[in-house]
């Protein structure tokens, strides 16, 4: 008798096949609902990490500015220099004091602006030579710096070149700079002078960017990460329609799909915002708009 009631107590507490399958299609269930939502918190992740670091370049953007008489460090194709070189007197600074420099070959060049930057953030950047700064910017402690840890594939390209030719150092960045800011820009200096870097030559610094999400704006032509002007008054979304519209260089400068269809943009006055991609977004941030 004893025996026949222990076989039903186990009867009643095992699992019939039925009830098995509906346990494990509620555990099926509750993972395909988990899972996406665990994807979606480590994106969120990712993409605040994305907005620490530039945050991170806006206060080291800020440090060149207090050194150098209120200069951001330049980028850009340096249209017209003084006597054809992109060197301080070039550069319109004859006693140095406006940019950070390296030696190459006889020449003094401004630093690419990773490196620039890198400096106020704690690396030690050698300007002895050009090959000794490649050396540097191929190694982690600068690349780090510029990394967004939801792009897939890092990126090199150049920010700094001439018109004669001249090219900088590659660089590796997860981020693209303004060079209408920035850069030696090929402007009518009577009535639209480039600001060259000097912050107070850009009235409106909580809209004007100045670094933000993106990549080159090709990776085989044209190996930059900047965004370039078209008129005085541009904003991003006036420099993506005229980029579709004209050719196919720049089409692949804004990283629409890295967050989602968002952006993190910092701007000159040192905060930074996300944005959709969408064309109505775009056109808060501005290029040139508000500059001069």
């Amino acid at each position: 008798m004893g025996e026949h009631k222990l076989h039903r107590r186990l009867g009643r507490a095992a699992f019939s096949l039925i009830e098995l399958l509906v346990v494990i299609g509620i555990i099926a269930l509750l993972l395909g609902i988990l899972i996406p939502t665990l994807g979606l918190v480590r994106e969120r992740g990712k993409e605040i990490q994305c907005i620490a670091t530039l945050r991170s370049i806006g206060q080291a953007a800020a440090a060149h500015c207090n050194e150098h008489d209120q200069y951001l460090p330049c980028a850009g194709w340096q249209w017209s220099p003084i006597g054809g070189v992109v060197n301080p007197h070039g550069m319109g600074d004859d006693q140095a004091r406006r940019y950070d420099y390296y030696t190459e070959d006889d020449e003094r060049r401004p630093l690419p602006i990773t490196a620039a930057l890198a400096r106020y953030m704690n690396v030690l950047v050698n300007t002895n030579s050009r090959q000794a700064l490649e050396k540097d910017l191929e190694g982690e402690a600068i690349q780090r710096l510029f990394r967004c840890p939801s792009q897939q594939i890092p990126l090199s390209g150049w920010t700094q070149r001439d018109s004669e030719g001249w090219i900088s150092p590659d660089e590796v960045s997860s981020y693209v700079f303004n060079e209408a800011i920035l850069g030696r820009r090929d402007h009518d200096a009577l009535t639209r002078p480039f600001p060259g870097g000097h912050i107070t030559a850009i009235r409106d610094t909580s809209n004007v960017f100045l670094a933000m999400d993106g990549r080159t704006r090709d990776p085989v032509v044209d190996r930059c990460f900047l965004v370039f002007d078209y008129g005085a008054n541009d904003t991003l979304k006036d420099w993506d329609r005229n980029i579709q519209s004209s050719s196919t260089l720049g089409k692949e400068l804004i990283d629409y799909w890295r967050h989602r269809r968002r952006t993190n943009v910092l701007f000159v006055d040192g905060h930074v915002g996300t944005y959709s991609t969408d064309p109505g977004d775009l056109d808060q941030i501005s290029v040139s708009k508000g500059v001069n």
